[in-house]
Parts: structure tokens; C-alpha cells; sequence
């Protein structure tokens, strides 16, 4: 018997990983960041923005791992924002280029007109990851009581943003089949429903995945941390290269 490890399925027409989306650029990163995979959670939990369980259950609770089963293809949405826009002063923008320090003045002032904005968006299109969690004993349990909500969710949980809708159940299992997250993103089958779609034929020789590892050489700024400035914390990772098996079976 091994591990537990968490697996989830992540894929969709689009997704959205931000780790510097703040203001009014919204980027992707090219695979889902820990913070978005626990912000899912968080969701499917019924935990509201700014709990501290986000940051003392789930962040410090669970050890992150993302395989890239397809990187799909980045695109940019062009949108723009009209609103009483806050600015990283902590005022807020109006009148085209103005700014005032309260809201509820310029929401009481007739002749305050919002501002509106350009704000590019990123988004992965037709991408398909494979997500793999463990327990780090910090809380726990955790791990089952997020495999029991995936699947009786307290709210909609979505790819990065609200617009970003899954097409398959992203609950995959919750398996003692694999040593930890680095065996279970080796080992599990490959899995991508837009293979049907798509020229290449069955799965590719070698994926890439990321494990969360506090030796690693790579650093992530998406660790969740509970602020008002909803600003991330640090943490390592280092990369896998994964040689699939030509054939895949069933999933354990």
C-alpha cells in the first residue's frame, strides 16, 4: 500500500493560471500554479476569499505536483474594464484619468464618471493537466475532505477564472497506488479527451510535470498566504521529465 495521493483532471477550452495578475494585465502561467489549484478547492470546500483555512489547511496541508498532459496554445482576450478602478495607492480612478481617495464620495458625486481601462487576458486553450496532491501533516485529513467535496462541490469551482468551465469531472481519484506525487505523475495513464480532435495521434514520448520540493532550483510566487493585499508567498519546485508508457491501461 502507498501513499494517498489526490488526482485531479484539469481541462477545458480555456484556463487561466495568473501569478502576476494584480491589476490591469492578467497573464497565465504555462501550467496551473498551486494558489489556483487550492483556490479550486477552496471552492469546492466553501471556503470564501480571505479564510485562513485556504492558507493553514490547504496551502501548508498539502504538497503540490502538475503534469502537463497537453500545453495546449496561449491566446490573449482583448477586454476592457469601466468602473471606479482601484490603483495600487489604494485611491480610485475616475473621470477618464482623475483619482480620489474615497469611493463612497465619487459613488455619491453625480459628475464622477468611471474610468475605463484596457486589460489583456491570457488564457491556455485546449490544455489538459494532470494535478496530483499529498498530505504534508500539517492538517490532517485534509486530503479526504477535499476528494469528498470535488464531488459534492459548496459552489461551482472553475480553471483559473469564473468564465473558465472544466468539460470533465476534475475529481480523477483519491489512490494509495503510488509511492507519492512524483510516482503518481510518472505512473498514472495519460489522458487528454481532445485526442480525438487533434492530428497527433495517441500520447506523446515525454510530458514535463513540476513537484513542489523545498530543495528544488525553481522558485513559484503561489503560495497562498491570507492578506488584505491578497499578495502570494514563495515556494520551490523542480521539474520532472516523464517518459509515458506506449501503452496506457486503466487507471488504478
Amino acid at each position: 500500500m502507498g501513499k494517498p495521493v489526490l488526482l485531479l483532471r484539469l481541462e477545458g477550452p480555456l484556463q487561466s493560471w495568473g501569478s502576476r495578475s494584480r491589476w490591469d494585465v492578467r497573464d497565465t502561467q504555462p501550467e496551473p500554479t498551486k494558489s489556483g489549484v487550492i483556490g479550486l478547492l477552496g471552492c469546492a470546500l466553501g471556503y470564501p476569499v480571505g479564510d485562513p483555512r485556504l492558507e493553514q489547511r490547504l496551502d501548508a496541508g498539502l504538497r503540490f505536483g502538475v503534469r502537463v498532459e497537453e500545453p495546449g496554445r496561449a491566446i490573449q482576450d482583448y477586454q476592457t474594464i469601466t468602473d471606479f478602478l482601484p490603483t495600487a495607492e489604494g485611491k480610485f480612478k475616475h473621470s477618464g484619468v482623475k483619482v480620489a481617495a474615497s469611493l463612497e464620495k465619487l459613488r455619491a458625486d453625480p459628475h464622477a464618471i468611471p474610468a475605463t481601462i484596457i486589460s489583456p487576458r491570457a488564457y491556455l486553450e485546449d490544455a489538459s493537466f494532470l494535478a496530483a496532491l499529498e498530505e504534508t501533516g500539517a492538517a490532517p485529513g485534509v486530503l479526504a475532505e477535499c476528494a469528498a467535496a470535488l464531488q459534492r462541490p459548496a459552489w461551482p469551482y472553475y480553471l483559473g477564472r469564473k468564465a473558465c468551465v472544466p468539460t470533465r469531472p476534475i475529481f480523477e481519484a483519491l489512490t494509495e497506488a503510488y509511492a507519492g506525487i512524483e510516482d503518481a505523475l510518472r505512473r498514472h495513464p495519460w489522458s487528454w479527451l481532445g485526442a480525438s480532435l487533434h492530428p497527433r495521434a495517441g500520447a506523446p514520448a515525454v510530458v514535463e510535470a513540476y513537484v513542489e520540493d523545498e530543495s528544488g532550483p525553481l522558485v513559484r510566487q503561489d503560495a497562498v498566504l491570507t492578506n488584505v493585499a491578497r499578495q502570494y508567498g514563495f515556494r520551490r519546485a523542480r521539474r520532472l521529465e516523464v517518459r509515458l508508457a506506449p501503452a496506457q491501461g486503466d487507471a488504478p
